[in-house]
């Protein structure tokens, strides 16, 4: 398997969809907390939570709120604290996820 970046594009100033991640081969329930960590090209950071989806375990959804997407092209890794220890690891491992947040024309 060749390690790719993932890249999401968006639109500054929305607040809607929400992100839809699914996390293959992890079952969120075992996590005490997942966090979308973000990284703005000025340097200023924000955290989301990952609300784990109610019947597909390996499923999650960030939910933007207003001023949350901002023009730019951002950095993202998702933080999981596990249940059992409160070790934790985050995603992806190689490359971070590309946020691609393209100005809104109206």
């Amino acid at each position: 398997m060749v390690p790719r970046q993932v890249v999401v594009d968006l639109v500054a100033s929305d607040n809607a969809p929400d992100l839809i991640v699914r996390f293959s081969g992890l079952d969120l329930a075992n996590y005490s907390a997942i966090d979308m960590k973000i990284q703005f090209e000025d340097s200023t950071k924000l955290s989301k939570s990952v609300t784990p989806d109610s019947t597909d375990e390996e499923l999650g959804t960030v939910a933007w709120s207003a001023g949350d997407l901002v023009e730019g092209r951002h950095k993202a890794e998702f933080k999981f604290t596990r249940v059992s220890d409160s070790k934790v690891f985050r995603l992806p491992q190689k490359y971070p996820v590309i946020l691609n947040v393209r100005r809104n024309i109206g």
